[in-house]
C-alpha cells in the first residue's frame, strides 16, 4: 500500500500473475464483487444474472489469450469462481450497456479529461493530468483504486495498469519505457456503435503498452488496429504527446496542432480533417467547456506548469473554470520522464505519488 492506494507486482506466466494477482488482492476483489456487481449490477440497478452473465462472457471471449491466462489464474486463487471474475472484469461496461439499453441521454454523459504540456507550455518535463469521469457511485469503490504491474516472462514490455481490482484491461497506464496512455469515452464525435466481434479496444491497449518501446510503435499499432467502440486517446513519453481520435471506421491522429506544447482531450474529436460539426455541449457532459477550461488554464500557467500546478490545475471544478466535477471518480498526474504516477480520489483522499520505476526496476 502507498498512501492508501494498492501496487500488485506481478511476475511471471500470465497464469502464475493472475494466481498472484488473485491471493495478492484477495479481500478487494471479494469486496468489489460484493459491491459493485451483486449490490448494484444484480440489485438496485435491476440488470439480471443471466443477462449480466452474457454480457460479461461476451466481452471476455473475445480477449488476447494471454489476458485470458489472468483470469483462469486469479480464480485459482480469490476464492471467487471464475464466472464471478468475469463479472467484476465486466463492471463499467455493463453500466454502460444498461444506460444505453435505456436509450442513454443525461444519464449516460461522456467523461474524462486530460491534459499534457511541454516544451513552453512545462517548467521542465512533460506532465500529463487526466480525470476518469464516471458514474459518483464508483467514488465510494475509490478506497481499491489498484496499480497493477505486469512483469511477464514472455519477452513483453513490464507494464501497469491503473484502475479498479479485477478489471484487466487499460484506460490509463504505463509501461517500463514512460509510454503512457489515458482513454478518454469519443461517442460525442464518433458515435455509439460498438462491435462485439473485435477484441475490446480497452484490452488493445494494454496489449499496446506490452509491445511498445517508444511512440512511433504505439502509433502504428492504432493505425493497424480497429477499435471496438469510439474514444480520444492521449499517449505520451517524456518528450510529447500524440492524440488519437479512434472510432470503429478509422483512427486519425490530431495532427493539426495550433498550441506546440499542449494537448488537451475531452470527449469530441477536434481534428478538423473529420469534417464533423462541434457536439452539443450540454447534451455530452460540457465535453467543449472541459476543453476549453483546460485550455485557457494551460495559456494562464504557460511555462509553470509542473507536477505541483498540475495537481491544482486538475483539482479546479468545472464552475471555476476547471475540468472536474461530482463525477471525477478518481484523477491521474503521470510525469514520464521520472517515471512518477500521481494518484487522488477526489472528496477521499490527497495526492499519493507512486514511484514507478521501482516497480519497473525491481
Amino acid at each position: 500500500m502507498l498512501g492508501g492506494f494498492t501496487v500488485l507486482d506481478l511476475r511471471g506466466t500470465w497464469r502464475e500473475m493472475g494466481r498472484q494477482y488473485g491471493s495478492l488482492a484477495s479481500e478487494s476483489l471479494r469486496v468489489m464483487y460484493k459491491r459493485a456487481v451483486e449490490e448494484r449490477i444484480l440489485g438496485s440497478s435491476g440488470i439480471g444474472r443471466d443477462a449480466a452473465d452474457a454480457v460479461a462472457r461476451g466481452f471476455y471471449d473475445n480477449y488476447p489469450h494471454r489476458l485470458k491466462e489472468v483470469f483462469a489464474g486469479m480464480s485459482q486463487t480469490s476464492g471467487l469462481d471464475f464466472g464471478s471474475h468475469l463479472l467484476l472484469n465486466a463492471v463499467e461496461v455493463l453500466v454502460a450497456n444498461d444506460i444505453w439499453a435505456r436509450g442513454g441521454g443525461p444519464e449516460f454523459p461522456a467523461h474524462c479529461s486530460g491534459i499534457a504540456v511541454w516544451g513552453e507550455y512545462s517548467s521542465g518535463s512533460l506532465v500529463y493530468g487526466r480525470n476518469y469521469d464516471y458514474f459518483g457511485w464508483f467514488k465510494a469503490l475509490g478506497e481499491y483504486l489498484t496499480v497493477t504491474v505486469y512483469h511477464p516472462c514472455d519477452g513483453s514490455l513490464a507494464a501497469a495498469t491503473i484502475g479498479y481490482p479485477g478489471c484487466v484491461y487499460l484506460t490509463t497506464g504505463i509501461n517500463e519505457r514512460g509510454i503512457f496512455i489515458a482513454l478518454n469515452n469519443g461517442e460525442p464525435s464518433g458515435g455509439a456503435l460498438q462491435y462485439h466481434n473485435r477484441v475490446p479496444a480497452i484490452a488493445e491497449l494494454l496489449m499496446f503498452l506490452l509491445d511498445s518501446p517508444d511512440l512511433d510503435q504505439l502509433e502504428s499499432f492504432f493505425q493497424t488496429t480497429r477499435s471496438s467502440f469510439a474514444y480520444v486517446i492521449g499517449t505520451a513519453d517524456d518528450q510529447t504527446s500524440r492524440c488519437f481520435e479512434w472510432p470503429v471506421f478509422d483512427v486519425k491522429r490530431r495532427l493539426s496542432v495550433r498550441r506546440p506544447g499542449l494537448m488537451v482531450a475531452t470527449n469530441h474529436f477536434t481534428e478538423p480533417s473529420w469534417g464533423l460539426p462541434r457536439p452539443d455541449d450540454l447534451k455530452f457532459s460540457r465535453t467543449r467547456t472541459r476543453r476549453q477550461n483546460l485550455l485557457n488554464l494551460a495559456e494562464h500557467f504557460k511555462g509553470s506548469i509542473d507536477v505541483p500546478r498540475m495537481k491544482k490545475i486538475m483539482d479546479t471544478r468545472i464552475e471555476d473554470l476547471g475540468a472536474t466535477s461530482d463525477r471525477t471518480v478518481y484523477q491521474i498526474i503521470a510525469e514520464p520522464g521520472s517515471m512518477t504516477v500521481s494518484l487522488k480520489i477526489p472528496d477521499l483522499t490527497e495526492w499519493t505519488d507512486i514511484p514507478m520505476r521501482a516497480f519497473f526496476e525491481g
